[in-house]
């Protein structure tokens, strides 16, 4: 039994007209007979009594109608889900993040693309940066949300928006007695609470130049893989640390935060860029989708 003699059957069980119904299928009427014929003789029962004036279904036809209608319908049901799979909108999208990201960028990326693909299963996964790299690699997730760039020649990625340095300190810190922004120069004297270094990213890089235009060599005291961790480490009283503008929103007791002042400084390295990441030649249609919709939606910071 396949699809074209379903289909049959059920034209005829609605025309119970064989000249009609082979029509409603485009298809001459002998060809049409024949595939009936051979269906009856496939199943073992006859489907229809039919003489020259008539064609009436049997019981038997009758519970092959049904069957046959179901059959179909789950059929189309999956054509339909196929199709919607191949072009993006169904399927399942995992995501790495951490740091920053959960307070800026995250939260819009994830709403404005439930709206447009509300059939999409998403999936998230709490990790480190460096983390994040390896899990695109392995397939463990399908979509990272770093800090840029990303120096490694299996990662696509895709600039989203820049986000402004600023300057946290632990409570009592001198520099506190007033609210101006802070150069990096009078943090010369203060130890410094940063990331770890990881292949692949520059941050520690653009914090040893960042100080170096300012004369001096950082005291960093200790580091750490997390925007939270960071500040929690500040929050204890341990040093000074140069971070991403969104980690004002932990609100950590004993932390306060000031912008941070470049004076001289290259503009570039007074930001941090912010973008996705997936496995370069892994784009499924769902991973195609979601760029597409960050390269098209204006309501995400998307800064060129």
């Amino acid at each position: 039994m396949d699809l074209r003699q379903l289909r049959y059957l059920i034209a005829l069980a609605e025309e119970l007209n064989f000249t009609r119904a082979a029509a409603r299928c485009n298809v001459s009427q002998p060809p049409f007979s024949r595939a009936i014929r051979d269906l009856e003789t496939d199943i073992g029962a006859r489907l229809f009594d039919r003489d020259k004036h008539r064609v009436a279904l049997t019981a038997a036809g009758v519970s092959m109608v049904e069957d046959a209608r179901r059959s179909l319908a789950m059929i189309e049901e999956g054509r339909h889900r196929a199709q919607r799979t191949a072009a993006g909108y169904s399927g399942t999208l995992t995501f790495g993040f951490g740091g920053s990201t959960v307070y800026s960028l995250l939260p819009s990326l994830v709403a404005g693309f439930r709206r447009t693909a509300p059939d999409v299963l998403i999936g998230f996964r709490a990790m480190p940066v460096l983390n994040q790299i390896e899990a695109l690699r392995e397939g463990v997730i399908d979509i990272g949300i770093l800090r840029l760039p990303v120096f490694d020649e299996m990662i696509a990625t895709r600039f989203v928006y820049a986000e402004p340095l600023i300057v946290a300190l632990p409570a009592g810190h001198p520099l506190l007695a007033d609210s101006s922004a802070i150069t990096i120069g009078q943090l010369a004297s203060s130890p410094f609470v940063t990331y770890e270094p990881t292949r692949g990213f520059n941050f520690h890089a653009d914090l040893l130049a960042l100080c170096s235009l300012a004369s001096f060599a950082p005291d960093i005291v200790h580091q750490a893989p997390t925007t939270e961790a960071v500040v929690g480490i500040v929050a204890c009283g341990e040093g000074v640390a140069i971070l991403p503008a969104s980690a004002e929103r932990l609100r950590m007791r004993g932390v306060s935060f000031r912008p941070l002042n470049l004076g001289s400084a290259p503009e570039a390295l007074g930001s941090v860029r912010f973008g996705l990441a997936w496995r370069r030649g892994m784009e499924t249609p769902i991973i195609r989708r979601f760029l597409e919709h960050v390269e098209s939606d204006p309501a995400l910071p998307l800064a060129g």
